[in-house]
């Protein structure tokens, strides 16, 4: 399905019925990161994936890629839907979008997820940024993939590869550049109120510290580190994952009732 937001189209597909989850995927990914989430979390919930713009299905627009402007699409794209109060999951860019989204417009967000992400970009992306003037696309890509995982089966990169080569070079560079150069939000994260789950891969090398920061930051959040696994917690270890997860959600559900 197709969504109008502000002057582009974004794709998402949604499941089952209940409380509304939106997930909100990585940078040269799309919504089928979070295929093993899917049935589990769509029993009790309306369960919603969308493309950022640039990536997946969505449009691929020449302009802004900046997280604000991501923060308005999802905006939209809540508007659009008629959703007045989410559950919010986010992972590393989707976790960025997340965080803008919940200072812009807290009482929209019911509890927040963040999954390997950061309120400033580790200085490891500034040499990665470097790179894609030097190499050729796709190699850039290939390079870019490998801190995702930490022992990936063939199978997953095989997944990997295919979606993040739908994200055209001028999206993916221009997206990666407001990461590194534009985006730090960390003094105004401890504004965060709603509950908020934060996970981690234990290998995550360039978003473990962020992750611990955003736990010291935003008070009575829960950190979770997920043991041998790498920054895409969700596919690598999914079941892990999804119980973590559903406790979170079930636990705050409860306090709310």
């Amino acid at each position: 399905m197709k969504a109008k937001v502000n002057d582009i189209e974004l794709y998402y597909e949604q499941y089952g019925e209940g409380e509304p989850i939106i997930f909100s995927h990585g940078w040269l990914d799309d919504c089928s990161a979070w295929n093993s989430q899917i049935e589990l979390f769509a029993k009790n919930h309306t369960v919603i994936l969308y493309d950022h713009r640039g990536h997946g299905r969505s449009d691929k627009p020449r302009a802004d890629y900046s997280v604000k402007a991501l923060s308005n699409d999802l905006d939209s794209f809540m508007q659009t839907l008629k959703l007045e109060r989410v559950t919010l999951v986010g992972f590393s860019l989707g976790g960025m979008v997340a965080l803008m989204f919940t200072l812009q417009h807290p009482a929209k967000v019911s509890k927040l997820v963040l999954v390997g992400t950061t309120a400033k970009m580790a200085m490891p992306a500034h040499i990665l940024s470097a790179l894609r003037y030097i190499l050729p696309y796709r190699t850039f890509v290939r390079i870019a993939s490998k801190p995702r995982f930490y022992k990936p089966s063939q199978h997953i990169i095989e997944d990997f590869i295919p979606r993040a080569m739908k994200v055209p070079k001028y999206a993916a560079y221009k997206c990666f550049a407001e990461l590194t150069n534009n985006y730090d939000i960390r003094n105004r994260v401890s504004y965060i109120k709603v509950p908020t789950l934060i996970i981690v891969g234990e290998k995550d090398m360039t978003n473990l510290k962020g992750s611990q920061h955003l736990s010291r930051e935003i008070e009575g959040s829960r950190l979770q580190v997920i043991s041998g696994c790498g920054h895409s917690v969700m596919i690598e270890k999914p079941e892990e994952f999804n119980q973590i997860l559903q406790q979170f959600i079930d636990e705050e559900k409860a306090i709310e009732h």
